[in-house]
C-alpha cells in the first residue's frame, strides 16, 4: 500500500476521563445542532488524517469503517520508547506487560487490546509490516524482539481498535496493528545513531541512495538490553521463586533493505529484506533456563503496483518469511533441545476501483501456507506427544464497498470469507455507516463479526485430549468468534480533536486447550465473555507549540468464568496516559509522558492469597520524559537526546507477580547526518 499520492498524515491521538468523555460528547452534539457552519469544508479535511488499513482503502480516518489510532512518527520519537511494544502504551484500550513472557520461547513483552490476556503471546491480534502479517503460527500472536524493524525506520503505526476480520481475516479478532515503515526517498544520505544507558546500548548505520529509476535504503543495527533487575524490589514472598526477575538479556542485530524501482509511469516495485539475530535468554527460576539460545529471523517481499486509470490501482504480493530458534533448554529432566522453526509464504492479489462516482471497491485474494518445526514445545506432557513439521494451509477472498450514499453518509460494507486446514471455512462481514453531520463532525455505527483460528500450539493439544486414551468423543477446536457492535464519534470542538468510542462485544467460543477441565468438560470451546465499554482520544494545541494528547479507555468484562479460565474483570477499569510535548525553539524539544492504570487481572496462575498473590495486579502509575536539541556539528545535522523512563523509580507488577519493571532508567543518544 502506498501514500505518496495522499494528504499528509497529522493525527496524533489522545483522549480523558469517563465524565468528561461524555460532557465533550455532548458539547459537540450541543455544536453540531445549534452552531452556523462557517468553516470552508475543503481546509477542514485537508486537516483529516488519511488512513490505510481500516478497510484496505485509503480513507479520511472520519470516513473509516472502525476507530483507527494513528502514531505518527513525532509521536513515536517523542515517547521515548525504547523497545517497540512500549510504543503501544499510547493506544486507549491497549494493556502493555513489560518482558511478560515467563516461559522458554520468548523473553518479550505481552501487547493486548481490550485485557482477554490468557497468555502472553497477545494471540488476538494481527500484527501486519507494511502488510506483511508477522503473526507466529506456533503460538500465536508477535514475538516483538525478534521483528527487523529498526524504530527510527518508521513512518507511522496504524492501530485498527476493533474486530477487522472482513479486511484481514481470521486473527485480526480484537485488533490490528500495521507498522508502515519509511519510504527510501525520505531516508536519503547517511546517518549514524549511538545509544548509551542504564543496561541498554545501541548503534543504527542508515544509508540511503537513487541509482536512475531505483530508490533504496540499507539499515544495519545492533543493541545489547540487559532486562529486568536480577531481584525483584518487593517481592510478594520471601520464597526464592517470588524473589528472582526472569532472564531475558537480549543481544539484537538487525539489517534491513528497501528498494522501490520506478518501472514505468504506471509500474512500481517494491523489494524489501530484512534479518533479526542474536542470543536471548528466556525462562524463569527454577524451570526453564536457557543456557544457548539465538534467533535467526529473515523475509524477503515483492510488491508490484500499477495505477490504474480513474485512481483504481492493482497490487501483487508476494513474501516469504522464516524464523529459527537454536536453543539448549536446562529442565528437571536435563538439557534438552529447544530447537524450533516457522516459515510462511503467502501470495496476494488485490485491486481497488470505482464503479461509480458514488462507490470505491477493493477486493482480492491471497494463497498461504505455514510449515512449523517444533518437537519440544509441541511435546505435551513431557515430550510424549511429538510431532515433524505441521502445516497450516490457507485460501481467502476480500472484498469492501465504499459507497457515498448521499454526500453526507458513507456505507462501509465488507466481508472475507476463509477456508484454512485447521477449522474449515469462515465468513466475517462488517457493515459501518458514517453520518457526516457537518464537516468537523462524524457519527459512525458499525457491526462487525470475526474469528480467531486455533495456533499450531492448540491443534497439538487438541490432538493430544482427543487420543484413544484420553477423550476420543471430544469435539473438534473450532475458532474462536466475536461479535461487535460499534458507536462513535469523530470531531473537532474548537482546535481539539475528539475520538469518542462506545464498544458492545459478545465472545463465545474461547479456546482453552491446556486446562485438564477443558477436556472433562468435553468443550474445548467453552469459554463465553461480554465486554462493553469505552476509549477517547484526545488532541489539543495548548499554545501553537505546547501539544497535549491524552487517551482513556475502560469497562467491564462479565464472564461464565468455565473450566477455571477467569475472563471476569479482565478489563481495567481505566487506563489512560498523558502525552505533553512543547518546541522551545527550532533547536530544543521536550516532551513528558504520564501512563496510570487500574488493577488488572491478567494471570490466575499467581493465586495464592496467603502470600499477597490474588487474581489482580495492582494499578500503577509511571513518568517517562525526553528533551532534545538540534545542531549543527561540522556542518552536519546532529541531534543529542536526553531520556528517562520511569522518572519516579517506581518498583511494580505487569501481568505476573514476578514480573517487576525495572527502576528509573536513562539513557543518551546521539544522532547525526552525514
Amino acid at each position: 500500500m502506498s501514500i505518496s499520492h495522499h494528504k499528509k498524515v497529522i493525527y496524533l491521538s489522545a483522549s480523558t476521563p469517563a465524565r468528561l468523555s461524555i460532557f465533550l460528547l455532548l458539547a459537540a452534539s450541543c455544536q453540531v445542532v445549534h452552531a452556523e457552519n462557517k468553516s470552508d469544508e475543503s481546509i477542514f479535511l485537508d486537516d483529516i488524517p488519511v488512513v490505510l488499513s481500516a478497510s484496505r482503502l485509503t480513507q479520511p480516518i472520519s470516513e473509516a469503517p472502525v476507530a483507527v489510532t494513528v502514531l505518527d512518527r513525532q509521536m513515536i520519537r517523542d515517547s521515548g520508547a525504547w523497545d517497540l511494544s512500549e510504543i503501544f502504551r499510547l493506544v486507549p484500550g491497549m494493556y502493555v506487560g513489560y518482558h511478560a513472557d515467563p516461559n522458554f520461547y520468548s523473553a518479550d513483552s505481552t501487547v493486548a487490546y481490550h485485557g482477554m490476556v490468557t497468555s502472553t503471546t497477545s494471540d488476538r491480534m494481527q500484527v501486519l509490516v507494511d502488510g506483511r502479517s508477522v503473526y507466529s503460527g506456533l503460538f500465536g500472536g508477535v514475538n516483538w524482539s525478534d521483528l527487523p524493524v529498526v524504530l527510527d525506520d518508521i513512518e507511522r503505526i496504524e492501530v485498527v481498535r476493533g474486530p477487522d476480520s472482513a479486511s484481514y481475516g481470521a486473527n485480526s479478532y480484537l485488533g490490528v496493528i500495521n507498522i508502515i515503515t519509511r519510504h527510501p526517498a525520505e531516508s536519503q544520505g547517511a546517518s549514524a545513531s549511538f545509544t548509551y544507558g542504564t543496561g541498554r546500548t545501541e548503534g543504527v548505520f542508515r544509508y540511503g541512495g537513487k541509482t536512475g529509476d531505483l530508490t533504496y535504503q540499507i539499515t544495519a543495527s545492533e543493541r545489547k538490553d540487559t532486562g529486568e533487575n536480577d531481584k525483584i524490589h518487593n517481592p510478594t514472598s520471601r520464597n526464592i521463586f517470588w524473589t528472582l526477575n526472569k532472564f531475558d538479556n537480549k543481544n539484537i542485530q538487525i539489517f534491513n533493505f528497501r528498494g522501490d524501482y520506478q518501472a514505468s509511469a504506471h509500474d512500481t516495485l517494491e523489494f524489501q529484506f530484512g534479518y533479526n539475530g542474536g542470543s536471548r535468554q528466556a525462562g524463569e527460576y527454577d524451570n526453564f533456563a536457557s543456557i544457548t539460545r539465538t534467533s535467526n529471523n529473515h523475509f524477503e517481499m515483492v510488491n508490484w503496483r500499477r495505477a490504474l486509470e480513474g485512481g483504481g490501482e492493482l497490487t501483487i504480493k508476494a513474501f516469504h518469511t522464516e524464523e529459527r530458534i537454536n536453543a539448549r533448554l536446562l529442565d528437571s529432566d536435563g538439557i534438552q533441545n529447544g530447537d524450533a522453526s516457522f516459515k510462511r509464504d503467502d501470495l496476494e492479489i488485490q485491486h481497488t476501483f470505482s464503479p461509480s462516482e458514488s462507490t470505491r471497491v477493493v477486493w482480492g485474494g491471497s494463497v498461504r501456507q505455514d510449515v512449523t518445526y517444533a518437537p519440544y514445545y509441541l511435546g505435551v506432557e513431557d515430550n510424549t506427544y511429538l510431532f515433524g513439521d505441521f502445516k497450516y494451509r490457507l485460501g481467502r477472498l476480500f472484498s469492501n464497498l465504499e459507497w457515498h450514499v448521499r454526500p453526507d453518509m458513507l456505507l462501509n460494507a465488507g466481508a472475507m470469507w476463509e477456508n484454512n486446514s485447521y477449522t474449515g471455512t469462515e465468513f466475517t462481514p462488517r457493515i459501518a455507516l458514517n453520518w457526516h453531520v457537518t464537516p468537523e463532525h462524524t457519527i459512525r455505527i458499525g457491526y462487525s463479526r470475526a474469528t480467531r483460528s486455533p495456533s499450531v500450539y492448540e491443534k497439538v493439544y487438541e490432538e493430544y485430549w482427543r487420543a484413544p486414551d484420553q477423550y476420543p468423543n471430544l469435539p473438534e477446536l473450532k475458532p474462536e468468534r466475536v461479535k461487535s457492535i460499534d458507536l462513535g464519534y469523530i470531531g473537532k470542538i474548537g482546535k481539539v480533536d475528539i475520538d469518542f468510542r462506545l464498544f458492545h462485544d459478545n465472545y463465545n467460543d474461547l479456546i482453552d486447550v491446556k486446562n485438564h477441565k477443558s477436556s472433562q468438560s468435553g468443550n474445548l470451546n467453552a469459554g463465553n465473555a461480554l465486554m462493553r465499554g469505552y476509549e477517547l482520544q484526545i488532541k489539543a494545541p495548548i499554545t501553537e507549540k505546547t501539544h497535549l494528547t491524552y487517551g482513556l479507555s475502560g469497562g467491564s468484562v462479565k464472564s461464565d468464568d468455565v473450566n477455571g479460565v477467569i475472563y471476569s474483570g479482565s478489563l481495567p477499569s481505566y487506563n489512560h496516559h498523558l502525552m505533553l510535548t512543547h518546541q522551545l525553539n527550532e533547536e530544543w524539544r521536550s516532551s513528558l509522558i504520564a501512563y496510570q492504570i487500574a488493577k488488572t487481572k491478567l494471570n490466575q496462575t499467581d493465586y495464592n492469597p496467603g502470600q499477597g498473590r490474588g487474581y489482580y495486579i495492582d494499578g500503577n502509575k509511571r513518568f517517562d520524559g525526553k528533551i532534545s536539541r538540534r545542531f549543527l556539528f561540522s556542518g552536519r545535522q546532529t541531534e543529542i537526546a536526553f531520556i528517562v523512563q520511569n522518572i519516579a523509580n517506581s518498583h511494580y507488577f505487569e501481568y505476573r507477580h514476578d514480573n517487576e519493571v525495572p527502576g528509573r532508567l536513562a539513557r543518551i543518544n546521539l544522532k547525526m547526518d552525514f
